[in-house]
Formats: C-alpha cells, structure tokens, sequence
C-alpha cells in the first residue's frame, strides 16, 4: 500500500515464480538493455488508484471524501485464492477501509466502464492495461 494525505494505491506485482527468486541477467527485467518486460516480474504492476480509475471524490483531506485522511483510519487488504486455502491461486486482491466505526467499500474503477468493479483482479488488469496503452 502507498499512500499520502492525497491518494493511496495498490500495486500488485506479479511474478511466473512462485516464492522468493533472485534473478540475474534478462529475468530481472534490465531496463538498461531493453529488457524490462522480458523478466519474470510484473515491473509496472497493477495499481488501483481510486483517483486515476475515475473516483476523484473517494480519498483526501476533509469531510468531502469518502476516506477522510485527516482522520483515524483501518486500511484492510484481502488477498483472495481460488480454493479459499492460504496456498491456494491468487485470484482477487480487495481493498477496504474502516472509519469512524464505518465500513467503507473500496471505490468503483467506472473509468474502465460498467462492472469494471472495486477490486485486482485478472480482468481488472487487462481492462486497465488496454485503457492506458500500457504492456500487459
């Protein structure tokens, strides 16, 4: 999680390894030969920035905000497998807030159209990588 008084992101970064691997040459993505997509890692990532996925109203400074930063806050992150187990397939990562006693929803990516939802996905990163012209 990365976050300021201003916005807050998460960036999953996928990896074709399983576990902790350290690389070396070309697996490592070296942007200075011109291989940065070609490492076992994900090196852009897929963030959910409410702000950049069309919320411009949800995180910040004062009671305009969803999230409110200059108060308290819960941040909770929910990694989610296909099987439910901690082993299992990684297929959803969901974010939301607690203030104020108060469930707050992660907001809508709407920037990618209807039902593009509130959360990291597969689908979730194809649509985002298509809308912005980045390599998925």
């Amino acid at each position: 999680w990365e976050a300021n008084s201003m916005a807050t992101a998460f960036t999953p970064h996928p990896c074709s390894q399983p576990g902790l691997t350290k690389c070396e040459g070309t697996a490592c993505g070296d942007n200075v030969k011109g291989e940065r997509y070609m490492g076992i890692c994900d090196k852009d990532g897929c963030d959910y920035n409410s702000f950049r996925m069309g919320s411009q109203n949800f995180f910040g400074r004062g009671p305009q905000f969803e999230v409110d930063s200059t108060k308290p806050l819960s941040v909770v992150t929910q990694f989610l497998t296909a099987d439910g187990t901690d082993t299992g397939d990684l297929i959803e990562v969901k974010r939301f807030y607690v203030q104020d006693g108060k469930f707050v929803p992660n907001s809508e990516a709407t920037i990618l159209g209807p039902h593009a939802g509130d959360s990291v996905t597969d689908g979730f990163c194809e649509a985002q990588k298509r809308k912005f012209g980045d390599v998925n």
